[in-house]
């Protein structure tokens, strides 16, 4: 995917390992993603062959949300700040990962930017192959060696808003 690079002169450098340390993040949540699709996909086939009595049902729920949970909670936490973390993780999942369009080149399209040296901006436009056009912006400042995500916001290109969100 390219990524166009609008940062200050002096910041033009840092794309690579910004981008770099937010990629490899969601990543990580989108394979986390499509494991916990495909456990409830198993789930939801015994349901549907009627395997399961209803509390059954209802702890093996429980049991792979919190599963869910918990292993997003291991992918987050150090690379996420506890502003970002306040606002919850791990609460949907289907299909489609909410950041699979990082794996689609043709539909993807990035911007990086940074003015100062305490915050980076990664932008990222893409339609999911419909007619709606989605963005994803991620906010991320530098902690030590590494750069944390402080802010997620979404919107669509019609509305033209910026709605915060949650990683």
């Amino acid at each position: 995917m390219e990524i166009i690079n609008e940062a200050f002169d002096k910041f033009k450098d840092k794309q690579g390992e910004v981008v770099e340390c937010l990629l490899e993040l969601l990543g990580q949540i989108n394979e986390l993603e499509r494991s916990i699709f495909q456990r409830d996909c198993v789930l939801r086939e015994k349901i549907w062959k009627k395997e399961l009595t209803a509390e059954e049902i209802s702890r093996e729920n429980d049991d792979l949300w919190a599963f869910y949970r918990e292993e997003c909670r291991k992918i987050v936490e150090g690379r996420c700040t506890e502003k970002l973390l306040k606002k919850g993780y791990a609460r949907s999942f289907s299909t489609t990962p909410m950041y699979g369009y990082i794996e689609d080149e043709d539909d993807c399209r990035g911007t990086f930017s940074m003015e100062t040296a305490k915050k980076a901006v990664v932008e990222f436009r893409f339609t999911k192959h419909s007619s709606v056009n989605f963005m994803h912006r991620f906010t991320l400042v530098p902690s030590g060696e590494t750069w944390l995500v402080d802010a997620f916001g979404y919107g669509t290109e019609q509305e033209g808003v910026w709605h915060r969100g949650h990683i």
